[in-house]
């Protein structure tokens, strides 16, 4: 699903613009996911797991984007990613299909900004939007930020 392009402004002033990732980012998205895999434990993979695949990378951009039932919103400062949130259908069943999964990174330096309190309220009203009745994430313990976040 392909979302609407916008600037957000962070409690610090920065001008950010919130978009979809497009073909044309595909290299920002990967130097993005490998730096916030650097930065904390709290994703799913080591740095070493990211396939540095340019035309791979360009494949999830575009299923992304013409998904139905998920939505990533990624945050730009100029050309460069540096955050990222998605929701996404939790499973095809009929029983679940009003459950989504909710995952967000941001780069460290633009934490406690007020970015991630932006991405949440986009991502849950989309949610809302799309059907969803339930959110769901997974939080490590020591995520001190992420769980006061959630």
């Amino acid at each position: 699903m392909r979302i609407k392009e916008e600037t957000i402004t962070l409690k610090d002033g920065r001008e950010l613009t919130l978009r979809s990732a497009e073909e044309k980012d595909a290299q920002t998205m990967l130097d993005y996911i490998v730096k916030t895999a650097e930065e904390t434990h709290f994703l799913v993979r080591y740095p070493e797991e990211i396939s540095p695949d340019i035309e791979r990378e360009k494949r999830i951009i575009n299923d992304s984007l013409e998904a139905e039932a998920s939505a990533w919103f990624t945050v730009f400062d100029g050309d460069k990613a540096v955050g990222n949130c998605s929701i996404s259908r939790h499973r095809n069943h009929i029983k679940l299909k009003h459950r989504c999964d909710f995952a967000i990174a941001l780069e460290q330096a633009y934490c406690g900004c007020g970015l991630g309190t932006i991405l949440m309220t986009k991502a849950i009203d989309k949610a809302k939007e799309l059907g969803f009745e339930q959110i769901e994430l997974g939080v490590y313990a020591d995520n001190k930020k992420g769980i006061a976040l959630y």
